[in-house]
């Protein structure tokens, strides 16, 4: 494997679950590349992974070297991490994971490609929605109509999961409405409300 680019070193960002982790991979193995990983989020200092580091990345074979965590570093280990990115071989390419890419020092940041994962698309949600799809754990709720608001359903509504702002919603703006906004806005049981304003009409 040549060297990607003069900068052979990329910060991956993104929230938790949007698949930081999945393209880390995904890049060493698509350049019959090893992957070295360390999770500093438990080695603030990288006390325990210097001298580890320092060697992984001068190897002369493809190899990936994954900072878990990247953004937890203390600004001592910062400092050894730039020399790092700055001596490390061709044939590294260091992935610095973060989820607060500004906590790193302008150094780090300079030496570094950014790549930004998406935050509206999380592995973590989807992966999640499949095994409560394939054991039915999801609650599909039909859609209501005001008409199917009574005081005896009140009780099986909220049982059942749905909003009681959505169930608001569907009643037309009166002076009995606005009363039972201001009630929820000092804290009230928008379910307490929500009954006594069916009670009322």
């Amino acid at each position: 494997m040549n060297s990607i680019s003069k900068k052979n070193s990329f910060l991956v960002s993104g929230e938790a679950g949007t698949g930081k982790s999945f393209f880390i991979r995904q890049e060493a193995k698509s350049h019959n590349a090893k992957l070295f990983r360390w999770n500093v989020r438990i080695d603030r200092s990288l006390r325990e992974g210097r001298e580890i580091l320092h060697q992984q990345v001068r190897s002369k074979e493809p190899l990936y070297v994954w900072i878990e965590g990247a953004d937890d570093l203390t600004q001592e280990a910062q400092a050894f991490l730039r020399r790092i990115l700055e001596t490390s071989s061709p044939n590294v390419v260091s992935m610095l994971e973060a989820r607060e890419p500004w906590k790193l020092s302008p150094p780090i940041l300079s030496r570094c490609i950014p790549i930004c994962m998406n935050s509206k698309y999380s592995f973590r949600s989807i992966k999640n929605n499949q095994v409560a799809n394939k054991y039915n754990l999801i609650n599909v709720l039909k859609p209501l109509k005001k008409e199917d608001i009574t005081l005896q359903s009140i009780s099986k509504l909220r049982a059942q999961g749905y909003d009681p702002f959505d169930i608001i919603k569907l009643f037309e703006i009166d002076k009995n409405l606005l009363n039972m906004y201001r009630q929820i806005g000092i804290g009230c049981s928008p379910w307490i409300q929500l009954a006594y304003f069916i009670a009322a009409q």
